[in-house]
């Protein structure tokens, strides 16, 4: 019996200090973020949807709004892409908010993340980050009318697409960005073919080893 117990208290005590360990990096990674957002150092690095960048908005706003912090915006991005009006929200906010918005890309940049990271006022991809742009495609069922209406909502996210593309690359019509950037494929792009396209403004270059 004694030992059981003993056995007992042992694993409670185990548990309890894995509690505290987690609690302490829970407040030390929020701390990280706190600090960061208050130097204007965003990151997105996951799935993008509303719920996922939601903070992203509201610190935006925030630093919008405080007319004491006049230094850019950087936005950091590691996202394999997610939710098309998610994304064109943020793109529209960059536009909305008087403060500079620098995008460094990082690690991988896909679909609606790419579209964020080119929409910036300042483009920084790291030398081993990679880029995918791909037409806009869903899929849909119901009767005549539902699918004739999800055409039209299908068309008018292509046009923005390609809308897009043409403001922030070098290119001017349409049929220049099919034949170079927007393929019927996953078209990966290296940190340079970005830059080749109009892109990307800058690929850093990592410090000198001493």
């Amino acid at each position: 019996m004694n030992l059981i117990d003993s056995n007992n208290a042992s694993s409670g005590d185990d548990e309890e200090q894995q509690s505290n360990q987690q609690e302490q990096t829970n407040s030390l990674e929020q701390r990280d973020q706190v600090d960061l957002e208050s130097r204007g150092i965003l990151i997105i690095d996951g799935i993008i949807s509303n719920e996922s960048i939601a903070k992203i908005y509201k610190r935006m706003l925030v630093l919008h709004l405080n007319e004491s912090f006049n230094d850019p915006i950087q936005l950091i991005l590691n996202s394999p892409g997610g939710d098309c009006d998610a994304g064109w929200a943020l793109i529209d906010l960059i536009g909305f908010i008087r403060l500079k918005v620098k995008t460094i890309a990082m690690g991988e940049i896909c679909s609606t993340a790419t579209a964020i990271f080119i929409a910036g006022d300042e483009r920084i991809m790291a030398p081993n980050c990679s880029a995918m742009i791909h037409q806009f495609s869903d899929a849909g069922i119901g009767n005549y009318s539902d699918l004739v209406a999800k055409g039209k909502a299908w068309k008018m996210e292509s046009d923005k697409e390609t809308a897009h593309l043409i403001k922030h690359s070098k290119y001017t019509t349409k049929a220049q960005i099919e034949k170079h950037i927007l393929r019927s494929y996953d078209h990966w792009l290296s940190p340079q073919e970005m830059k080749r396209h109009g892109l990307c403004d800058e690929v850093f270059k990592p410090k000198p080893k001493k």
